[in-house]
């Protein structure tokens, strides 16, 4: 059974409120006996088809088959001309492939399409000078000769819309929008005429609620002024902003046009609570580098009006214990800038160092839009260490700077990421140290996942200390190397040049590497080959140790779990070593 239509020739005028772009939406989707296929058309007029004639219907006969059939000739037709072909010629061809089954298949012929002839886009109003608008009108996507497409041009009046709210021209309208087609001649002329209207300004901000901080830490965390031009993106920055500082725990911003007058200031409102000041945390963990550990740390996170917090840290392992504690406060960027106050105490007893110190610093630090930080600092160092046969106390005050960067993509188990930081403290016996010297530190890590499964990890740590006295350098400040984040292979801290007696003293440099491939093999594991090398060293001429392994990753709901078997192959008879840790990758 054959049936031929084809639509009258005629000059017709279409607005854009006709509703053919409406044909353009998700599809509806049909589930039943009566499939239904479609050959001919090819490209934007397939996809159109499909995607508003659905894939088939439910039907109890063939009387309802040929009741599909004739409104699938229907809305294909209407589909079509949304995309430009106004002439298409559709056969319709009903089989039955079973019981109570039948196929409907549409033949088009979808004729000579519909192209622009004059294409009249412009803007009025005050955006029309700004560069953002006049980059949407270049970028609309009709121009003369193509084929007409109703969605490109709902698509441009969106882009237009979306423009002026966001950028606070509520009062814009188009004072000239339409399409008229001759089907005759196979053209189409487009006018979209935008007037945007006046721009809006953002007014003051208004804070309601339990706020228990000062006007001044406030305004301080509001990134624009009253008086800017509206932006929606300054509401959703001042949002974030209040949430990132870490002193509330909920915030609601609001924004309200009733009663303001045409390009008018627009009155800004928060609702917020202060969050609960404290927060306690407990952990416990296992790494072969330092066995068993444990820690509680308790945070402040605000002590007065003026947004000021605190921090206090307990850390007990088998190696090291340390107790620290620090008190912030916010500078004139409270997001990105804060000034602490430090001090701890630590003990350490790691093969052939015994270390105990004591430590007071000030730190500024400056987190920029980049994603770096920067850090200045000035800080005491007062350590009691024994390395090998040394046995010494050293005080060093020591000015630093150092900058860091992490980037990463994927949550906990990142499939792209990396880490890069740089450090450089130094002392002077002329300023109240007792030894003078300047030690840089260089890291970076790089991660890249391709084709799902497949993940690079590429890390590298450099060292270098100058000193007009090593033997006065403190432990803390030596180089070592070996263990889970150095050489695999070797023990924790393990590498480093040894006295005669063969206990090690610790490097001036250091210098290590590593190569890790790893592949995904399930859900939430991986198998994972590495190549680690390094050492720790006082001149160029050192051998560098190599370990090379095996290891397997469990994709925790916390982070990935790494077990990784070793063997220090550079060595005559390679020892072997079990690597166990967890932790983020980058």
């Amino acid at each position: 059974m054959c049936k031929r239509t084809s639509p009258p020739r005629r000059l017709r005028l279409l607005l854009a409120a006709t509703g053919l772009t409406a044909l353009l939406g998700a599809p509806v989707l049909f589930a039943g006996e009566a499939k239904l296929r479609v050959e001919g058309p090819d490209g934007r007029a397939l996809s159109n088809v499909r995607a508003y004639v659905g894939e088939g219907a439910e039907v109890g006969s063939e009387r309802e088959a040929r009741g599909y059939a004739r409104r699938a000739v229907e809305n294909a037709r209407r589909a079509l001309q949304a995309v430009g072909y106004y002439e298409a010629e559709i056969e319709t061809e009903i089989s039955s492939v079973g019981e109570e089954a039948w196929q409907v298949l549409l033949r088009i012929e979808p004729g000579e399409p519909v192209r622009l002839r004059e294409v009249d886009v412009r803007l009025e109003g005050e955006a029309a000078g700004t560069s953002l608008f006049q980059r949407l009108v270049e970028g609309v996507s009709l121009a003369a000769g193509d084929i007409l497409d109703h969605g490109a041009y709902e698509g441009a009046k969106s882009r237009l819309r979306n423009a002026a709210l966001a950028y606070g021209y509520f009062d814009h309208r188009f004072t000239e929008s339409r399409i008229a087609v001759n089907t005759d001649e196979h053209w189409a002329d487009v006018t979209l005429v935008f007037d945007s209207g006046p721009r809006y300004t953002l007014g003051e901000v208004g804070f309601r609620g339990e706020i228990p901080f000062n006007d001044r830490l406030l305004r301080r965390l509001v990134p624009f002024k009253a008086g800017t031009p509206y932006r929606a993106a300054h509401i959703a920055a001042l949002n974030r902003n209040l949430l990132d500082s870490g002193y509330f725990g909920d915030v609601q911003v609001l924004t309200e046009r009733e009663g303001v007058e045409s390009g008018g200031a627009i009155p800004v409102d928060v609702e917020a609570e202060a969050r609960d000041p404290n927060t306690l945390g407990f952990g416990a963990g296992f790494s072969t580098d330092e066995g068993p550990r444990a820690r509680v740390s308790w945070q402040r996170h605000w002590l007065n009006a003026a947004g000021h917090t605190a921090e206090a840290d307990l850390r007990i392992a088998q190696v090291r214990q340390n107790v620290s504690g620090s008190y912030g406060i916010p500078l004139r960027d409270p997001i990105n800038e804060r000034l602490q106050f430090q001090a701890g105490f630590q003990r350490e007893d790691v093969e052939d160092t015994e270390s105990t110190r004591y430590t007071v610093a000030a730190r500024r630090q400056q987190h920029f839009n980049s994603g770096w930080e920067r850090v200045q600092s000035l800080r005491l160092l007062h350590e009691s260490f024994t390395q090998g046969t040394q046995d010494d106390t050293t005080t060093l005050v020591l000015p630093g700077l150092s900058f860091s960067r992490t980037r990463s993509r994927g949550g906990v188990d990142p499939h792209w990421g990396d880490r890069q930081s740089y450090s450089l403290e130094v002392g002077d016996e002329r300023l109240l140290s007792d030894v003078s010297l300047a030690r840089l530190t260089i890291g970076m890590k790089w991660l890249r996942t391709y084709a799902e499964r497949h993940q690079l990890t590429l890390r590298s740590d450099l060292g270098a200390v100058a000193t007009s006295d090593f033997e006065q350098v403190p432990s803390s400040l030596r180089f070592f190397a070996g263990g889970d984040n150095s050489v695999r292979g070797f023990g924790y801290n393990t590498l480093a040049p040894e006295d005669e007696n063969g206990d090690l003293l610790g490097g001036r440099y250091l210098a290590t590497g590593s190569v890790e491939y790893g592949y995904r093999f399930a859900e939430s594991w991986r198998a994972a080959v590495f190549t680690d090398a390094g050492n720790a060293f006082d001149d160029t001429d050192t051998d560098f140790k190599v370990g090379s392994g095996v290891g397997i990753r469990w994709l925790s709901p916390v982070g990935p779990v790494r077990v990784d078997f070793a063997w220090g192959v550079s060595e005559p008879d390679p020892p072997f070593r079990l690597h166990v840790s967890l932790g983020p990758p980058l």
